[in-house]
């Protein structure tokens, strides 16, 4: 309904006292002292400081309402009595306050539209698709893993055009606590992204990573996990609870690659054959690959799903829809759960001493091949049983070589479970010497030598 009007000197006291007007009406409370100045009270209480006002020409220009803000903090009556006087100001130079107030606000609509199609996750997203997926990067996953863990987070609040290199530095610095090899591929693909962003698409003119190097040396790997160190992994892993148990002890027993083994569908398994085949749209290379599982790993393979029927969707799931993540928590978990079991047995520090030294996930892949290669396993099907394109299995050779190693393959692996499997048995009888004697590194001078004590009764 129409305002009431009433005429006063504003100042806190009369603003606040001034009764509310019955339900569904408004009065305006005019100010004494500043033409066009007054407070708005509505029925629900509320009281709102405006200033009505006519531009440049005289009466017939129409009377204009500008709202200051509501009564409170931060405005207060005199507050609000100043903001009238300045607008009044503008007004008698032939400014528009509301003019100027509604070209604000479609420019701030306008930039925040900018700003909102221009948002880091949005554009890793647009990158992700049409250059990492259309282009068939054999690094798919991996990237999509960095980009959810540790880029996306890091940049939530930024646009693209606000990754500069002291914030690069700093994002960097903080993933670098936690592994160096780590920052350096988020650094690395944020790279790239940028590159395309600048070079492919035009959306910036410049990248700030433009000829920046990896912010941490990268060195080749040689860590391998002796088999006293997997034995006290494996053993740990107990204080694991499935899915995530069996999902370490595959990695150790068949050492194909972490994303390989976590988001293996049920449809990959022929679980009357033992197989498993991982088709090339989920392999580093791009090639088929077939696992012939050993028995140890079967098993544990057909206690994640004992009904067979119920064998459908993902293997190594939580929720039924997905495979597993959050690498990086589980392998701290997993560390705590090693540290825990070296303190509390004295088997457990003879046969790492204080400690199992600092390792990674893919480790466990060269653990195998280097455990492989003690056990007599040719280098060719070692490199086969991995999915290497490389070595013997490289060049003219990898083309045209169409047998798979099936049988040598199948053979390493059952070889290989086997050896844990004595080891393990060693370890629940106490028998540290006997894991020792296993060691595929040492194993055949160790069990001469042991063979020489039984005779000469030591």
């Amino acid at each position: 309904m129409a305002s009431k009007k009433q005429v006063s000197k504003l100042k806190k006291t009369v603003v606040e006292d001034f009764p509310r007007p019955s339900a569904g009406q408004r009065v305006t409370l005019w100010d004494t002292e500043v033409k066009g100045f007054g407070v708005r009270v509505a029925s629900s209480g509320t009281r709102t400081y405006i200033l009505r006002y006519r531009v440049i020409g005289g009466r017939t220009e129409p009377q204009r309402t500008f709202t200051i803000g509501q009564h409170g903090s931060p405005w207060t009556t005199d507050q609000a009595r100043k903001r009238a006087l300045d607008l009044l100001t503008q007004v008698r130079a032939g400014i528009d306050p509301a003019e100027v107030r509604d070209a604000g606000r479609k420019e701030a609509e306008a930039t925040a539209g900018v700003r909102a199609d221009r948002m880091f996750a949005l554009v890793a997203d647009r990158w992700f698709k049409q250059h990492v997926v259309a282009g068939g990067l054999r690094s798919e996953d991996d990237i999509r893993g960095v980009l959810d863990r540790d880029l996306k987070p890091a940049f939530a609040d930024h646009t693209v055009d606000e990754i500069t290199k002291e914030l690069v530095a700093e994002v960097v610095e903080k993933i670098g606590d936690r592994s160096h090899d780590a920052a350096n591929k988020a650094f690395k693909w944020l790279r790239q992204m940028l590159n395309w962003c600048a070079k492919e698409k035009g959306i910036l003119q410049a990248s700030s990573l433009e000829g920046a190097g990896l912010p941490y040396k990268e060195g080749r790997r040689t860590r391998t996990l002796s088999l006293m160190e997997i034995v006290v992994v494996w053993v740990a892993l107990d204080g694991l609870p499935q899915p995530f148990r069996a999902f370490y002890r595959l990695l150790i027993l068949l050492g194909q690659r972490l994303r390989e083994v976590a988001n293996v569908p049920w449809s990959e398994f022929d679980m009357e054959a033992g197989d498993w085949v991982i088709p090339a749209t989920r392999t580093k290379n791009q090639r088929d690959h077939l696992v012939p599982m050993s028995e140890q790993a079967i098993t544990i393979v057909e206690a994640l799903q004992p009904e067979a029927a119920l064998r459908r969707g993902p293997a190594i799931t939580t929720d039924g829809k997905v495979g597993i993540s959050g690498f990086s928590k589980l392998k701290e978990r997993v560390d705590e759960l090693v540290a825990e079991l070296v303190a509390s047995s004295e088997e457990a520090r003879a046969l790492v001493g204080a400690g199992v030294a600092e390792w990674v996930v893919h480790d466990l892949r060269r653990s195998l091949a280097t455990g492989c290669q003690g056990l007599g396993v040719p280098i060719a099907v070692t490199e086969a049983v991995l999915n290497h394109a490389s070595g013997s299995l490289s060049g003219i050779v990898g083309l045209y070589q169409l047998y798979d190693y099936y049988d040598e393959k199948a053979d390493a692996l059952q070889r290989w479970g086997d050896l844990l499997d004595a080891a393990l048995a060693c370890w629940a009888r106490g028998d540290v010497a006997g894991i020792l004697a296993l060691n595929p590194a040492r194993r055949t001078r160790r069990r001469r030598r042991r063979e020489k004590q039984v005779e000469s009764g030591v």
